[in-house]
């Protein structure tokens, strides 16, 4: 059965503000809240460690996305992603599906976009960066 659930955890700019950070995540669930699943939310729980957060029960830079059957929408999710790093300004985000993880660190090339699909979807670690011209 398919994970009904990813985390999208966002590597911040090291001098950036709890505040900003929180703001950042904000936005984030903003823009992911236009693909075609049940909630996106700002993941809750206390604070692991190396995260920033000014109320403890929120996670500044985790971001839940679920619904029934994610699968469909991990492409767009990874290109929204990409868009959103590039606009941000931030270094990387995270996706975590089922045991699967990948990293985002910038625009990604509609020709890669598969290949983060594929790696999410078959429980495998991808790393990419931003390509020029993209």
């Amino acid at each position: 059965m398919e994970p009904s659930e990813l985390v999208a955890r966002v590597d911040f700019d090291e001098d950036l503000t709890e505040e900003e950070a929180e703001q950042h995540t904000r936005d984030l669930v903003l823009l992911l809240e236009d693909l075609d699943v049940d909630e996106v939310g700002m993941a809750e729980g206390s604070a692991a460690a190396g995260t920033r957060s000014a109320d403890p029960a929120l996670l500044a830079g985790a971001v839940v996305v679920a619904g029934a059957i994610l699968k469909p929408v991990l492409a767009a999710l990874v290109t929204l992603l990409g868009q959103w790093i590039e606009q941000s300004g931030q270094r990387s985000v995270t996706v975590e599906y089922g045991d699967a993880k990948v990293t985002v660190k910038g625009r990604v090339a509609t020709k890669d976009v598969e290949a983060y699909v594929r790696a999410l979807s078959e429980g495998r670690k991808l790393q990419g960066a931003a390509e020029d011209g993209a």
